[in-house]
């Protein structure tokens, strides 16, 4: 797997608490999520992922860099993942 650098980030400043994959493990937040990162502390708990809270911001003002090959699912029900 390649490690995505947000814009403006370079490879010498990768964020140490994902190593630059952008997502932890939802429940080892200071752990990047196996399923975004192969470095050898990566997290392979069964958890979900969530956006990091040091390098991928998520909140009202800025939507999170979602993993490749995500995709919504949009039905008469509204939104699914």
């Amino acid at each position: 797997m390649i490690a995505r650098y947000p814009v403006g980030v370079s490879k010498s400043t990768v964020c140490s608490v994902c190593g630059g994959s952008l997502w932890v493990c939802e429940d080892h937040i200071d752990k990047p999520w196996g399923e975004e990162s192969d470095r050898e502390d990566a997290c392979h708990c069964g958890a979900a992922g969530m956006p990091c809270p040091a390098c991928n911001r998520s909140d009202g003002e800025y939507e999170p860099k979602m993993p490749d090959g995500f995709k919504v699912i949009l039905d008469r029900d509204g939104s699914r993942h």
